[in-house]
């Protein structure tokens, strides 16, 4: 921790002046937290991440029953472990422990209010090695039990970048809201190099910004807000506006280390693929702009297949942008998915 904190101030601090200022800095981490009060079956707590120390915040919800299996939700970018706990909830009732955790430089994850979006030293990597942690912690709560990992958005590279590496520790991958490869990505990643050079790795950069996100709301000429393309719910929007923890740029550390995942988990190379008959559904909002293009989601989808998966499906709602799980009409798709979990235990 001492550590951490010293390299994320670059300060060369000795003594009572060093303890003083860990004290208060650890004192502002736990301010940073949610106030939000859990249901009585969640328990929030921290681990350190194996990468580099970083308190990493952790979310769990007990079922009242024994449950089926578990079912661990990875997150996306720009979002916190909190905006899951309604469909946490139904899950639970339905039988399945959950878990999630906020990514490096999301929510709680953090150690400091000013690191949202930051990734810190571990990088893209380092954040699939905290997936694997929580995985770890789960499998120790509940011992031959299957598990099953959920991804959404920039969780949903982060699980195939895992999957590539530890596809045996899954019983199951669902890809929700799969941003499609983009040629842009490797252009994206020199820009936000090039920028972390000369205005720092904390710098927020409106010309990445409008690389990433500037045409996402073309497809909707009524948007009153930026982030209209999120969902077709205006209050779940403007909930998403008013989150401090949703609504930020990221650094030019967070673009870089984005762009370079989402060319790990579209790349052929260095891909396991222990278990061939491991299920994987794909699923997404029809409207939803990450798509690029049916021909793109369908491309992301054959790539499974392509790296050596032989059940490998997906479905498109229509009418539904990016959060599924948010959507008007979403407990279509709550059903669905635990439709599919039941199919695969």
């Amino acid at each position: 921790m001492v550590k951490l904190f010293h390299e994320q101030l670059s300060l060369n601090i000795t003594g009572e002046m060093r303890k003083t200022l860990i004290f208060a800095l650890l004192m502002a981490h736990s301010i940073v937290g949610f106030t939000q009060e859990l249901p009585d079956n969640f328990s929030e707590f921290t681990i350190r991440s194996a990468s580099d120390n970083l308190p990493i915040s952790v979310l769990t919800a007990g079922t009242a029953t024994p449950p089926k299996a578990v079912v661990q939700l990875v997150h996306g970018m720009c979002e916190h472990k909190e905006r899951y706990i309604a469909f946490m909830q139904y899950l639970t009732e339905k039988g399945y422990a959950c878990v999630i955790h906020d990514h490096r430089g999301h929510g709680e994850s953090v150690l400091f209010e000013n690191d949202l979006g930051y990734f810190y030293s571990g990088g893209y990597r380092a954040m699939v090695e905290d997936v694997k942690m929580v995985t770890d912690y789960m499998k120790k709560q509940y011992p031959g039990l299957k598990l099953f990992l959920f991804g959404h958005s920039m969780g949903s590279m982060v699980v195939r970048s895992y999957t590539k590496l530890f596809d045996d520790e899954i019983d199951g991958l669902i890809v929700c809201g799969s941003p499609s490869y983009s040629a842009g990505s490797k252009f994206g990643k020199g820009i936000a190099k090039r920028i972390a050079k000369r205005k720092g790795e904390h710098f927020r950069s409106a010309k990445l910004q409008k690389l990433s996100f500037g045409s996402f709301n073309k497809k909707f000429p009524e948007a009153t807000s930026p982030n209209a393309w999120v969902c077709s719910d205006k209050q779940i929007v403007e909930k998403y506006d008013a989150d401090s923890k949703c609504n930020f740029v990221f650094t030019a550390n967070g673009f870089r280390n984005l762009y370079e995942l989402m060319g790990d988990a579209y790349s052929k190379n260095n891909w396991k693929t222990g278990q061939p008959d491991l299920p994987i559904w794909f699923i997404s909002g029809q409207e939803d702009p990450c798509l690029i293009s049916l021909s793109k989601f369908n491309k992301a989808v054959k790539r499974m297949r392509t790296v050596g998966y032989r059940n490998v499906d997906a479905k498109l709602y229509p009418n539904m942008r990016h959060e599924i799980l948010n959507e008007i009409g979403k407990e279509e798709v709550w059903n669905d998915i635990a439709t599919k979990l039941d199919s695969w235990r």
